[in-house]
């Protein structure tokens, strides 16, 4: 848009210049000839209609004409120059105009760049005077905010990740501490306690680092096309057969191809595993199944009979380090990692994670490729 206007003031001067100056000679050379006398004009007028002009006449113009035809030549020079000049300061003042309603809004994109690289991304920078300049602007003030909730949500996890190490590391503290002032007795009760809080702390370390790799390339690597039944039915045998029969698996599986990370996709299926073994282990059997759905798309679910999700934390459950306040009285903790995890997982095989409660009683949790 700019280019064009640009273009129609070049345009415009052009022929300006021309009508001023084709004007300016006119003027001139009648302003020439009014200030002769009579009997000269007379004479100029007849030579310019082609006629013979009086001889008295024609005498009276002789001593003049060389003045009369400097002034004629010099007329087109003088409008040039004058003309030019003043048309050279109007469109220099429009120029300025247009210099200034690009300039101003790059100036204030500008400082808000430079506050954003100071670490304020509570800015917000006003529409400019073009879309492109107005474009950019709606970018700078999507990505302020998309930091500042980065921000935010870093510092929380921060704090929690804190939170999560710090009960488990003073526990071990004060143990090794007891131990070595001879305090506490290392037996081997005691040491399979201090044992389990490492574990539990190397479980969070382990599902911190899948979420920061959520997103990159090195995610979900050696994807290959298969049946999620054939994973599902060993990983559930061998989940099951490490809790020595503390929960009851049941497993009804139809085909069901997808394309996955197995090593991944078995990350996600012990951790949903573990969940409802967790929380609705004594409650009844749990079902894994797959298939495929009205869709064709291929799913796996597993449901359990037990207390199930509260209406108003359904979808709170997906974040980082949120657990439910003790759902089936038992107060069982956790990292509150799990469906993060699982979700992330998800959605980098681009497939959709649902949780929610079944209509008879319990929940379910159902990922569809």
């Amino acid at each position: 848009m700019t280019a064009t206007l640009i273009s129609v003031i070049q345009l415009t001067t052009i022929a300006l210049l021309y009508i001023l100056v084709d004007w300016y000679i006119d003027h001139a050379e009648v302003s020439a000839l009014d200030a002769l006398p009579v009997e000269a004009r007379s004479a100029w007028v007849s030579i310019n209609n082609g006629e013979i002009p009086d001889p008295k006449a024609l005498a009276a113009l002789a001593p003049l004409y060389p003045q009369l035809e400097e002034a004629t030549e010099a007329s087109p020079v003088e409008g040039v120059l004058g003309f030019g000049f003043l048309l050279i300061v109007f469109t220099s003042v429009i120029g300025v105009v247009l210099a200034h309603r690009i300039a101003a809004p790059l100036t204030r994109l500008t400082a808000a760049a430079e506050k954003i690289g100071q670490g304020d991304f509570q800015v917000t920078v006003e529409p400019g005077a073009t879309k492109e300049v107005e474009a950019l602007a709606i970018t700078i003030n999507s990505m302020a905010s998309e930091l500042l909730a980065l921000e935010t949500r870093l510092k929380f996890n921060i704090r929690a990740v804190a939170h999560e190490l710090r009960t488990p590391l003073t526990v071990l503290q004060g143990n090794l501490q007891g131990m070595t002032d001879g305090v506490i007795a290392p037996t081997g009760k005691q040491l399979r306690a201090l044992l389990l809080q490492t574990q539990g702390m190397s479980r969070l370390v382990d599902q911190l680092n899948t979420l920061s790799l959520a997103g990159t390339t090195n995610f979900v690597t050696a994807t290959t096309k298969t049946d999620l039944a054939l994973h599902v039915s060993e990983t559930v045998s061998l989940f099951q057969a490490s809790t020595g029969g503390a929960a009851d698996f049941q497993t009804h599986l139809q085909p069901a191809p997808a394309t996955i990370d197995p090593d991944r996709f078995r990350q996600a299926l012990l951790a949903l595993l573990e969940n409802a073994r967790k929380y609705a282990g004594g409650y009844g059997p749990i079902e894994v199944l797959t298939g495929l759905d009205e869709a064709g798309h291929s799913y796996i679910t597993i449901r359990d009979k037990g207390p199930g999700l509260p209406d108003d934390v359904q979808h709170a459950s997906f974040d980082m380090f949120w657990r439910s306040e003790t759902p089936n009285g038992r107060g069982l903790g956790g990292s509150g990692l799990g469906l993060t995890v699982v979700k992330a997982i998800a959605e980098a095989h681009n497939a959709r994670f649902e949780v929610g409660n079944n209509g008879e009683g319990g929940s379910y949790a159902t990922i569809v490729f």
